[in-house]
């Protein structure tokens, strides 16, 4: 096996937490090993992030619609730490919504590697560990 990489999963749906576990971990010829990490409110995520010399993850799968903060507002909670940080940390936007403008707001956001829609398939998935490399 390869090294650990570390994954976030935030979400506030205890469901989907569950779901990404399974796809994740009946992925046979992923050469790494994958340690997934779930959050279920953004902001908790965002102070994990900013815990000096905590471990960080190689990919967020982050959703959109959250109670609290949502995806967007995370990201724009991001955008100022990530030139802090010692690692590029992939983003990766989750969510039900096929909204045309969430759509145009991924394309202009360049802290997004890709935008996939719910519920996830195995095409999908193959996506989330490509970004894991």
């Amino acid at each position: 096996m390869g090294e650990t990489k570390l994954m976030y999963v935030v979400d506030d749906d205890e469901i989907f937490h569950f779901i990404i576990k399974k796809l994740l971990g009946q992925q046979s010829g992923y050469q790494h090993t994958l340690d997934i990490t779930s959050f279920h409110s953004a902001e908790d995520a965002l102070e994990q992030l900013r815990i000096p010399g905590a471990p960080l993850p190689a990919l967020i799968l982050l959703d959109v619609n959250m109670h609290s903060m949502s995806g967007w507002e995370f990201i724009e909670a991001f955008r100022p730490l990530r030139p802090t940080l010692p690692q590029e940390i992939r983003i990766i936007m989750c969510s039900s919504s096929m909204d045309v403008r969430d759509m145009q707001q991924v394309a202009a956001t360049p802290e997004l590697s890709a935008y996939l829609t719910k519920p996830l398939d195995q095409s999908k998935v193959k996506v989330i560990l490509d970004a894991l490399g």
